[in-house]
């Protein structure tokens, strides 16, 4: 098998010839700049100039030599962003600041700062009608978000990678959160549901377009979409299996409802953060392939409970080691014992990708990646 038949057949919840393994090949399960050039470094790889493919979580775009060593089995296409450098980052105080294409300001410390976190939102008004009648949105059809996008996709598939293709932003209740800001984003949840509505159904709008425009251009070469919105803390939900059934499950319905009509042939990969066991079944419900990252130190998220009772009906991509409190401190035989238990739990009868429960942090030792990577290698193709 190829990477693509390997991962595929595990989509179809079959044992391939080995678990398909994926560092970097979705949006979150990739691996911090800093960690990636020590981790070159430690492979006595070639000296690269690494690129940036997020500036905000700094996720290193991986160069095709390190995915062959590693043997990575898909392949992210990001994309363009359009006038990614418009305002440009610039130096304020103790921050480096900048404003993205949405107008959210965003900052990181420029004394030990890892990555740029949302300071600035620019609808946090309780004047809402008019900030949102000023506000200008972002064009999810300029052409320079497609740059290449063809090109990079058609040569992954060229290779016999699996495709992962990024989307326009993050998840619809993310965007709603970074825009308005949280206070009032929970204070909408809580008393203001026509507002709740309006930034939705526009965030639905925006996303349903760009997701039109580019499988329309790269459908062809493309084999999941990745989606995101993190719902869930360490300890539980974020807002109540009730509030999401009745002002958001239904506006992301409609998203994964025109991403199918737009492409029917692609798997739909979502990533949801934390404790979010009490809506698997609904995102099962309403089309979701495949659940990333499987955080397994989350509460209710233990590994052989949820391939029991959802492993029939979606695939678990990632949740292979505990990339929070586990690869980046070790030792290393604690690495081993939590690769190996992921494994036995997720494994079995296919329907798992095995990646880090998250973006590999900056300080986490290469040692402890390449032993993560050596325990899964010993177990691939051993169950």
């Amino acid at each position: 098998m190829n990477s693509r038949e390997r991962v595929i057949s595990a989509i179809h919840h079959r044992e391939p010839d080995g678990i398909p393994f994926d560092l970097g090949g979705m949006a979150q399960s990739g691996i911090h700049r800093v960690a990636y050039q020590n981790l070159r470094q430690h492979l006595s790889l070639p000296p690269m100039n690494v690129e940036t493919l997020n500036v905000n979580t700094q996720q290193a775009r991986l160069d095709v030599d390190f995915q062959r060593r590693l043997r990575v089995d898909a392949h992210l296409v990001y994309g363009q962003w359009a006038s990614p450098s418009s305002a440009g980052v610039r130096e304020d105080g103790d921050y480096l600041t900048y404003t993205d294409e949405w107008h959210v300001g965003r900052r990181m410390s420029k004394k030990n700062g890892y990555y740029f976190d949302v300071h600035t939102h620019p609808l946090a008004s309780d004047a809402i009608d008019e900030a949102w009648a000023h506000y200008t949105w972002p064009d999810p059809t300029d052409p320079s978000r497609f740059k290449g996008l063809k090109e990079e996709a058609s040569q992954a598939r060229q290779a016999g990678r699996y495709v992962v293709l990024m989307g326009l932003c993050p998840g619809i209740v993310e965007m709603y959160a970074w825009l308005r800001g949280y206070e009032l984003f929970y204070t909408d949840l809580a008393t203001e549901p026509k507002i709740v509505a309006q930034f939705l159904d526009k965030m639905v709008e925006l996303k349903a377009t760009y997701w039109q425009h580019a499988l329309a251009q790269v459908g062809d070469c493309v084999d999941a979409v990745n989606e995101a919105d993190d719902m869930a803390g360490q300890t539980g939900l974020l807002f109540s299996p009730n509030t999401y059934r009745h002002l958001i499950k239904p506006y992301h319905r409609k998203l994964f409802a025109a991403i199918k009509q737009a492409a029917p042939q692609v798997h739909l990969l979502f990533h949801s953060c934390g404790a979010i066991r009490p809506l698997v079944g609904d995102l099962i419900e309403i089309g979701v392939d495949i659940l990333n990252p499987v955080q397994i130190t989350a509460k209710g998220m233990d590994p052989f409970e949820l391939k029991r009772e959802f492993g029939r009906d979606i695939v678990f991509w990632g949740g292979g080691v505990d990339a929070q409190q586990v690869l980046g401190t070790g030792p290393a035989q604690k690495i081993r014992d939590d690769v190996r238990r992921n494994i036995e739990a997720l494994a079995p009868g296919g329907g798992f990708v095995f990646a880090p429960t998250h973006i590999i942090q900056p300080e986490t030792p290469p040692e402890n990646i390449m032993v993560m990577w050596e325990t899964f290698q010993a177990m691939a193709g051993s169950l």
